[in-house]
C-alpha cells in the first residue's frame, strides 16, 4: 500500500513538472520551426518550403494588408517581400488555431521573424505594422499584437517543446514505474 501511495505521488509530480515548463522563460517567443521563403503573394501572406521539404502557406498573425488592386497594395506586398524573400524565417504558429480560418484555413497562423543581426530577430509582423500599409488588429489567436516588440533577442527565441512529447514522456515514466513497483509488491 505504502508503494502505491509513492507511485501516486509521483504521477502528481511528473505531471505538475511537465506543465509548468520551467525551462522556457515567461518573455521568449517559442519557435514551431524554421523555413525558406520562396515567394510573397501580398502585404500579409507568403509561402515557405520548410528544412523537411514541405511547403506551406504563411498567414502573418494579427495584422491586415490592404487587398490586390486597393491603394497601398504594391508597397506592401513589395515591403514583405524585401523582408522575407529568400531568407530564412523562423515562425512561431498560433496554438489555438494552427490555421487560418479558426483552424479550417490553408494557410499557417504566424509571427514571423528574420534575422537581424548577430544578436537580434526582426519581428515580421511589427515591422510591416511600423513600415508599410498594414493595420495592426488582435485577432482570436494566441498573439497579442500590442506587446510585440521589433526586434528579439536570440535568446528569447526558443524550439517549443511539443506537448505530445511531454505526455509521451510522462505516459513512459508512469510505465517504468508501475513495472518497478509490481515487481517489487
Amino acid at each position: 500500500m505504502q508503494r502505491l501511495k509513492i507511485f501516486a505521488l509521483m504521477t502528481v509530480f511528473l505531471v505538475v513538472v511537465t506543465m509548468q515548463d520551467p525551462w522556457v522563460a515567461e518573455a521568449s517567443v517559442k519557435i514551431d520551426f524554421n523555413c525558406t521563403a520562396t515567394s510573397v503573394v501580398d502585404g500579409d501572406t507568403f509561402d515557405v518550403i520548410a528544412v523537411n521539404g514541405t511547403h506551406y502557406r504563411i498567414r502573418l498573425a494579427d495584422i491586415d494588408a490592404v487587398e490586390r488592386g486597393e491603394a497601398g497594395y504594391t508597397e506592401a506586398r513589395n515591403y514583405l517581400n524585401g523582408l522575407v524573400f529568400g531568407k530564412t524565417v523562423w515562425l512561431d504558429v498560433d496554438n489555438n488555431y494552427v490555421w487560418d480560418d479558426y483552424g479550417t484555413g490553408t494557410r499557417l497562423v504566424c509571427v514571423a521573424y528574420v534575422n537581424h543581426n548577430s544578436t537580434h530577430l526582426l519581428n515580421v509582423n511589427q515591422a510591416l505594422v511600423q513600415g508599410a500599409n498594414v493595420e495592426k488588429k488582435n485577432y482570436d489567436n494566441e498573439f497579442n499584437p500590442y506587446t510585440w516588440s521589433l526586434y528579439l533577442p536570440r535568446e528569447q527565441a526558443v524550439p517549443e517543446f511539443p506537448v505530445v512529447t511531454i505526455l509521451a514522456l510522462v505516459a513512459i515514466a508512469m510505465l517504468v514505474l508501475a513495472v518497478f513497483l509490481k515487481r517489487n509488491l
